[in-house]
C-alpha cells in the first residue's frame, strides 16, 4: 500500500491479524526513521521481524577538487573552518541526511547542510562543484567514481563495499557511523514464533534462487540475508540511534 513515506503500509500491515498472510516489505526510513524521530508509521514497537534479504550502505563522496582527498582529512578541515563545508542531502532524515547527522554529533564537525529533492538532485549539485560533500549508494555513484568525477571518502558499513575494497569504513577511520538501507520482511507484532520461522524460511530459500541473486546484482547488490532474532537485534538497535539523535535534533 503506497502513501506517507511507507508509513501507511506499515500501520496496515500492524493492524492486520497476526497470522502470516499479510506482510510488509520493511525497510529503515519507514520501519526505523519515521517512528523514531516523527511518532509516526510503525517500529519494532508494533511489528516483528522475520528476516533481512539484502542492504546498500550509504558511502561518502566528494568532489574531486575538495580541500580534502580522505575521510580523515575532511574531519580535520571540517574542524579548522567550521561551518564552510557543504554537505547535500537527498531529503530530510533519508539515507545521506540522518548518517551525516550522526557524523556530526560523534566528531563536533559543523557544515552547512543543502537539501536536494532526492538522490539524482545531489548528484547533479556534487558533480557541477555546488556542494562538497554527499552520501549516496554506489550503484547510482560507481560510473561517476570510475571515471574520476567523485571522490568516494568511507563507507557507511560494519565491513568494506566489495566494489571499493581500497576505502575504509567510517568505524575504521574512528567514527562508528553505520548506515543501511536494508530491504527486510516485517508481521505484524504477535505472529506466532513457528509462523515467523516458516516464513524466514522461505525467504531463505528465495534469496538462495539464482534468479533473485542475478536480480539483485542487476541493483549492484547481494543477498545479505538475516533470520529473525539476528535482523530484529540489528533494527532494534537502528530505531533506538534514531530516537537519540533525534533529540539533538528536535525543534524547540
Amino acid at each position: 500500500r503506497p502513501g506517507g513515506g511507507g508509513a501507511i503500509g506499515s500501520e496496515l500491515v500492524a493492524k492486520a491479524p497476526p497470522d502470516g498472510y499479510t506482510l510488509l516489505a520493511g525497510g529503515p526510513g519507514w520501519n526505523s526513521t519515521l517512528p523514531a524521530v516523527e511518532g509516526r508509521s510503525k517500529g519494532p514497537d508494533d511489528l516483528v521481524a522475520v528476516c533481512r534479504i539484502n542492504y546498500s550502505p550509504t558511502i561518502l563522496t566528494a568532489r574531486p577538487d575538495a580541500p580534502f582527498k580522505t575521510f580523515k582529512e575532511m574531519l580535520e578541515w571540517a574542524k579548522a573552518n567550521p561551518g564552510k563545508l557543504i554537505y547535500g542531502h537527498t531529503g530530510p532524515w533519508g539515507a545521506a541526511d540522518t548518517p551525516w547527522k550522526q557524523i556530526m554529533a560523534k566528531t563536533g564537525i559543523t557544515s552547512k547542510v543543502v537539501p536536494h529533492d532526492g538522490g539524482g538532485p545531489a548528484l547533479i549539485a556534487i558533480l557541477g562543484g555546488h556542494i562538497d560533500v554527499t552520501g549516496g549508494f554506489s550503484a547510482q555513484s560507481m560510473a561517476h567514481i570510475k571515471t574520476g568525477k567523485l571522490r568516494v571518502l568511507a563507507v557507511l558499513d560494519y565491513k568494506r563495499e566489495p566494489d571499493l575494497p581500497d576505502v575504509p569504513t567510517a568505524i575504521e577511520e574512528g567514527v562508528d557511523v553505520v548506515y543501511l538501507m536494508w530491504r527486510g520482511i516485517l508481521a505484524p507484532k504477535g505472529t506466532p514464533r513457528p509462523i515467523i520461522e516458516k516464513l524466514a524460511t522461505a525467504f531463505k530459500k528465495m534469496t538462495e534462487d539464482q534468479s533473485v541473486i542475478g536480480m539483485l546484482k542487476r541493483f549492484g547488490d547481494d543477498v545479505q540475508y538475516l533470520g529473525p532474532d539476528e535482523f530484529g537485534k540489528l533494527w532494534r538497535q537502528e530505531y533506538e540511534a534514531h530516537k537519540e539523535l533525534a533529540k539533538l535534533y528536535k525543534k524547540p
